[in-house]
């Protein structure tokens, strides 16, 4: 994903938890960025992380202000109590776990009742794969020529991230082993299904209030019926933005 579009996300999602109150959790934190940020806004917010494989490095590099706020993920189970939190942000997480039910499971876990859930992913139904940078590039068999070949021609043609880093072999090999060891793309129906199950409670689609908020001042210009354009292009572009509420007890 473009550093610009990651940093928009950052701010997104801050401003999103910002309509909330109580303790907050960023469930993959990664470097820490969002937590940081909150902590600046005077959100009470915490990560949570696994820190392992392409990922190692990043409990190394978190800002001083939130070190002491981030734990780890260890299996998929956070090292936080239950009914820890009243809101948790998950922020293109989903497709990097091997086990969605469990990792929702997790979070429903983390939640009070009543807790909200606000997650971003892509999906298998999504057209574009962000970390490669290429459309489509989530769809290819693992480990066939096809794959390879489409990379290949695609970084000759200057696309794709960081197309610069190596030349057309090295890149799509790199950018393969991440898709194969890191990525994990689910059928959107699943991830609902494991929402619905841990969480008791209707989903809500968030992705419109997304495209608004990036758009800017732009946004005022569009007419309200052009919110299922702003809808299918998210879906194709980027994947989903869904909210969801622990049922009470």
């Amino acid at each position: 994903m473009a550093q610009e579009a990651i940093a928009f996300n950052h701010r997104y999602f801050v401003d999103r938890l910002a309509r909330e109150t109580g303790r907050m959790l960023d469930y993959g934190c990664g470097g820490g960025a969002m937590v940081a940020l909150g902590r600046a806004r005077g959100l009470d917010i915490w990560g949570a992380d696994k820190f392992d494989g392409f990922w190692e490095h990043l409990m190394e590099t978190l800002p001083p202000e939130a070190r002491d706020r981030v734990r780890a993920i260890e299996g998929q189970r956070a090292d936080y109590p239950d009914a820890t939190f009243d809101v948790v942000v998950s922020n293109q997480v989903l497709e990097h776990v091997d086990d969605p039910e469990a990792a929702i499971a997790d979070v429903s876990r983390l939640l009070r009742p009543g807790g909200l859930f606000v997650a971003a992913f892509p999906v298998v139904e999504t057209w574009y794969e962000g970390h490669v940078g290429l459309y489509f590039a989530h769809r290819f068999k693992p480990g066939g020529k096809a794959r390879r070949a489409y990379f290949r021609l695609c970084h000759r043609l200057g696309f794709g991230l960081h197309h610069h880093y190596g030349d057309d072999v090295f890149w799509a090999e790199h950018h393969e082993k991440f898709l194969d060891e890191s990525c994990f793309y689910y059928r959107l129906s699943r991830v609902r299904a494991a929402l619905e199950n841990s969480f008791g409670s209707p989903i809500q689609d968030e992705c419109v209030d997304y495209m608004r908020a990036r758009l800017g001042h732009r946004a005022a210009r569009l007419p309200l019926f052009a919110d299922p354009l702003l809808k299918f292009v998210y879906h194709i572009r980027a994947g989903q933005i869904l909210t969801i509420r622990k049922a009470p007890r």
